[in-house]
């Protein structure tokens, strides 16, 4: 597989090199991006590949989440719909969706924290784009993930959940969840490879989100306060997936707001990759 080796932070003299020092300061996070995108067979081959090495000699194989996921839900439906007074056949498919949908979000987050830490022997080898480790981490992700939404299937059925045009829906929403994972994935390992410190930070900031975001709990009962939900990015995110996997079309608001964090995000993580392009193969 060919790819650019001009763009990728190497320790090139800009000197020699005059006519790199007229590119703009986005232009080599940019370049990174692009690359990385292209390189998308060896970042799927290698997230696929972390999970056969993660379930190896496993009978279930990844499906072993998918059953701990499903008895998890039971649970934690059972209990919480009596809490919040509602129905089972409406609370336990609007918790799964929460649940499943958050643990990629969390999952892919904590662990985009150390796509290049991981990788750091690759690295000081091999001159790749650095988002390719990235993605890495978002592929093994998103198998999860794929693995644990199936659960929505029997859910469906058993509490006879029906089919609607909003359903449809749920493909550009598991699009920008994505696309909102890759930004956030660059920026979370950009400033983990620089401040170590950074990890832990993420990890207690999501611990914390999970109870201030509607996952477990219906934003329905904050009753006036509901504002509070509305100015969490991370309920948008999670509704555009659940809304429509509930037979529900998402409000215009959660689509306004995640096409807007997605066009901020990826500005703030190209900026920082062609800023510290150069450095991270330093602070590894």
């Amino acid at each position: 597989m060919q790819l650019e080796s001009a763009t990728y932070g190497d320790d090139i003299d800009q000197n020699a090199h005059p006519h790199m020092k007229a590119r703009g300061p986005f232009s080599i996070g940019a370049d990174d991006l692009s690359a990385g995108l292209k390189a998308w067979r060896l970042w799927t081959m290698l997230g696929w590949n972390d999970i056969l090495q993660r379930y190896r000699r496993s009978v279930l194989g990844p499906f072993w989440i998918t059953l701990s996921m499903a008895l998890y839900v039971m649970l934690l439906g059972v209990v919480y719909s009596r809490i919040f007074k509602m129905e089972i056949a409406l609370y336990l498919p609007y918790i799964a969706v929460g649940l499943i949908t958050w643990g990629f979000i969390s999952g892919t987050t904590i662990e985009s924290c150390s796509a290049f830490v991981d990788s750091s022997g690759i690295i000081k080898q091999i001159r790749l784009p650095f988002t390719v480790y990235v993605f890495r981490v978002l592929w093994r992700s998103l198998i999860i993930f794929l693995h644990t939404i199936v659960l929505i299937i029997p859910i469906g059925i058993i509490f006879g959940l029906k089919f609607s045009w909003a359903d449809i829906l749920i493909f550009p929403g598991l699009i920008l969840l994505f696309a909102n994972q890759m930004w956030v994935g660059i920026v979370v390992a950009v400033l983990s490879a620089r401040y170590r410190d950074v990890v832990q930070l993420i990890a207690t900031a999501i611990q914390i989100a999970m109870f201030a975001t509607p996952i477990m709990w219906p934003a329905s009962s904050l009753g006036t306060a509901q504002i509070i939900a509305q100015v969490n990015p991370l309920y948008h995110l999670i509704e555009i997936v659940r809304s429509p996997l509930l037979g529900e079309a998402p409000p215009l608001l959660s689509w306004l707001v995640v096409i807007g964090l997605c066009a901020v995000g990826y500005l703030i993580a190209i900026l920082l990759l062609s800023r510290g392009n150069r450095r991270i193969v330093y602070w590894l």
